[in-house]
């Protein structure tokens, strides 16, 4: 059974939304506010939080940044805002995934056990090493990404992002291809996604835009840090 954290302030919503998580064995607890959602963070740790954009108190993204410095738990969005402005300012906040409402529950169910999974394999163990490049290296046992002695911070999302390019060099990487692989779960043509965090994984590793991630117009990514 997973804990999960459902922020929405439509409270016929967040019913169905509960009801459909509890029959898929969800323990869900539901706040309506990001002060409840905050009461309810600092006493308890969740395999999941659901969040809407558009909240009482203060906006989605917002709270995500406070989540963020505080826990990498995946968080998925949900909203019927779809402008791709508010979908990059969610991502970029630290989002996992972003939903358009009205929300397929089995599209639901599907995602979000899809980052639980990626989220509880990034705290396993690897055993495969180090991968040594000009500009960093990528420790997958200890899930660290080093330029020299300094350690750079990724999100879970952009870590894994950059171990699947790591681990496919000189390879076009369609955007589908990218998203099913690091969110095991069916794009659905969700190319905005993939391209949010590809843009925060470049501005981390390669501010100087030496081309370490080229990108391929329309089809997706090269990556060639060789």
């Amino acid at each position: 059974m997973y804990n999960a954290l459902l922020v929405e302030d439509d409270k016929d919503l967040s019913i169905i939304t509960q009801m459909n998580l509890t029959h898929a064995n969800y323990q869900v607890d539901a706040a309506f506010t990001c002060q409840q959602a905050l009461d309810f963070l600092a006493g308890k740790e969740y395999d999941l939080i659901l969040l809407d954009v558009v909240l009482p108190d203060k906006r989605g993204d917002e709270l995500c940044k406070i989540i963020r410095d505080a826990c990498t738990c995946p968080i998925v969005f949900m909203s019927c805002l779809d402008d791709s402005k508010t979908i990059v300012k969610a991502l970029r906040s630290g989002g996992d995934d972003y939903m358009v409402k009205p929300i397929s529950y089995d599209e639901l169910l599907a995602r979000a056990d899809a980052v639980i999974r990626r989220s509880k394999n990034i705290r396993g163990n690897d055993k495969r090493g180090f991968h040594q490049f000009k500009q960093f290296t990528v420790d997958t046992v200890r899930h660290r990404v080093l330029k020299g002695e300094e350690e750079i911070c990724l999100s879970s999302i952009e870590y894994e992002i950059l171990k699947y390019m790591v681990e496919h060099p000189d390879e076009l990487l369609l955007y589908r291809q990218i998203y099913e692989n690091v969110w095991d779960s069916d794009s659905l043509g969700d190319v905005r996604t993939v391209m949010v965090h590809i843009s925060n994984l470049r501005k981390k590793l390669d501010p100087e835009r030496t081309g370490i991630i080229e990108t391929v117009r329309g089809a997706g990514y090269i990556f060639t840090n060789i």
